[in-house]
């Protein structure tokens, strides 16, 4: 079984290389050569380059709770985080314009850093407040065009082993959910747009980022309501009912 799962994790990797070079060209063009509306369709279409990737990982989403989803103004979506594969799920759940919040190693990676960078996806270092704040202001001009905002409010993961990478949230090793950082709830007040609540359920058995191991299986996701915003509202109050319903749902599934 352990040969079976390194032969598929290699097929993985070797398959999301494949794609991302066959839509390098176009992302490429559309990016540099068209301006804004470029832009906005490299966003839109990555709906269905992440559908595709999943088919051909061996994976099918399973999901439940509130969806699809009936709004289409900007919003605020947040999700727990544990796998580089919760980035293609989200992809493959929203097809309206969006911009996710990330790390700002990930902008510096070869390719897929000159991609994030030039198609205005928002960069932050988590250490930085400085970068915290320009990335706070480029979110809230990202949902004044329209668009809207995808976060990971624990700000990562952390493993045993990891104690070699910054910890500048001091994530607890494999807690099932770590504290929310409050920026996104800040945001969702501040520009009175709802908050779309996101558990991913099982994303890091399927593709560990601690042993890098892809397994083929249902991806199962949960959707949670709507939370409209009122500018009096305390963001404190709204992290708490968000990471409550989030932590709530990961505790059953895995109880």
């Amino acid at each position: 079984m352990k040969i079976l799962i390194n032969i598929w994790t290699y097929w993985c990797f070797f398959i999301t290389f494949l794609i991302f070079l066959f839509f390098l060209p176009i992302n490429l063009m559309l990016i540099f050569l068209f301006g804004k509306i470029g832009k906005e369709i490299f966003v839109r279409y990555n709906y269905y380059v992440a559908h595709l990737l999943i088919f051909f990982y061996g994976m099918r989403k399973k999901v439940s709770g509130s969806f699809p989803f009936t709004h289409n103004q900007p919003c605020v979506y947040i999700a727990n985080h544990k796998s580089y594969l919760d980035v293609i799920i989200i992809a493959s759940l929203v097809s309206q314009k969006i911009k996710y919040l990330g790390k700002a190693e990930v902008f510096d990676w070869p390719l897929v850093g000159l991609l994030s960078r030039h198609s205005g996806q928002i960069p932050v270092k988590r250490e930085d407040k400085d970068s915290r704040q320009r990335a706070y202001d480029a979110m809230k001009k990202s949902i004044d065009e329209g668009f809207s905002i995808i976060l990971f409010p624990e700000g990562g993961w952390r493993h045993s082993g990891d104690g070699g990478h910054p910890n500048p949230y001091g994530f607890e090793n494999e807690k099932i959910l770590n504290p929310f950082r409050n920026g996104a709830f800040r945001l969702a007040i501040e520009k009175n747009v709802p908050i779309v609540p996101i558990a991913l359920l099982n994303a890091g058995e399927r593709f560990s980022s601690k042993t890098m191991k892809v397994i083929p299986g249902n991806i199962d996701v949960f959707i949670f309501d709507l939370i409209h915003t009122k500018h009096n509202d305390d963001p404190l109050d709204i992290n708490q009912v968000c990471y409550d319903m989030i932590y709530k749902k990961l505790k059953n599934y895995w109880r």
